[in-house]
């Protein structure tokens, strides 16, 4: 999604103990790593972001202790992209750059291809296209050095919602289409479902938009990744809202409403307590928006 930071994921351990054979101290260690920042990425996707950030914390703590440069590299990604959501512009880009300049000298292309990836999300929320721009290419050159499909997909993705956010529809449908090819995961599958659906609604397919963002919520909702579960149901009602069909808008803002309750996404809230207002008024629902005032109030 545009404005979502990626996290690095787990790596699955190369060094395997022998059949029945005492696992070695470095793997062991590395286990512990793996925990941490396993328990670090679910709380991140279920929106509990200090509680991800100590994870990742514990997780980072561990691999410089161990000298596992991999694992320094890819939990100061997601202490960045926790800041990034906390916000924190200066914060996550000096921490994404970090995890870059590790992995670039690992040689760790996939994962730095996540790290200029995230750095075009800090720049384009600056505001600053241009440097937005240059990430993405390196993004994009980075993933092909790995010879990763997953990362390439997740690279044109990105270059996808870029454009989209910029208007530029052909350039957005051509790097979809890219990246449609290379999905192979539920998770990267579920992100381009949610871009073509974006595309189709900012083209006026309101049959084409619901019909992706339908599947990109069966992915992530399998996933449990709120953020992006919320953003589905949002575009939902933001596709039915187009439709002026009024039921179905505010069913969707309300589901949004609620998976961002639960990670306490005030913005969000507002958000979505406006669209409720507007299909309410409009469809003349009737319906009770009691609870959802007092939900935003007491926060």
């Amino acid at each position: 999604m545009s404005g979502k930071a990626l996290v690095a994921g787990l790596v699955g351990l190369l060094v395997l103990a022998g059949c029945g054979g005492p696992r070695s101290p470095f793997i062991k260690q590395m286990e512990k790593v793996d925990k941490y920042s396993d328990r670090g990425d679910e709380k991140f996707t279920q929106g509990d972001l200090p509680l991800a950030s100590k994870e990742f914390n514990r997780a980072l703590t561990l691999s410089r202790a161990m000298d596992y440069q991999p694992g320094v590299a890819r939990q100061l990604n997601n202490l960045g992209a926790v800041a990034l959501e906390q916000g924190n512009l200066p914060r996550a880009r000096d921490l994404f750059t970090r995890a870059w300049e590790v992995n670039r000298s690992q040689g760790n292309w996939a994962e730095a291809s996540t790290n200029q990836a995230n750095l075009a999300t800090v720049a384009q929320q600056a505001g600053d296209l241009d440097a937005a721009r240059l990430h993405l290419t390196q993004a994009e050159n980075a993933a092909r050095w790995s010879g990763d499909k997953s990362a390439l997909a997740r690279a044109f993705m990105r270059r996808s919602a870029f454009a989209l956010d910029q208007l530029d529809f052909g350039r957005a449908e051509s790097y979809l289409k890219q990246a449609r090819r290379l999905a192979r995961t539920t998770e990267v599958k579920a992100a381009v479902a949610y871009q073509q659906g974006r595309l189709a609604l900012a083209r006026g397919d309101t049959s084409a938009a619901a019909d992706h963002l339908s599947q990109a919520l069966s992915g992530d909702r399998e996933l449990q990744d709120r953020a992006a579960m919320a953003a589905d149901l949002y575009h939902l009602g933001e596709t039915y809202r187009a439709r002026r069909d009024w039921y179905q808008a505010f069913r969707y803002y309300a589901r949004a409403f609620d998976v961002y309750a639960s990670m306490d996404r005030r913005a969000r809230l507002r958000e979505c307590l406006a669209r409720l207002k507007e299909a309410n008024q409009e469809g003349a629902l009737h319906q009770s928006l009691e609870r959802f005032e007092k939900q935003l109030q007491a926060g």
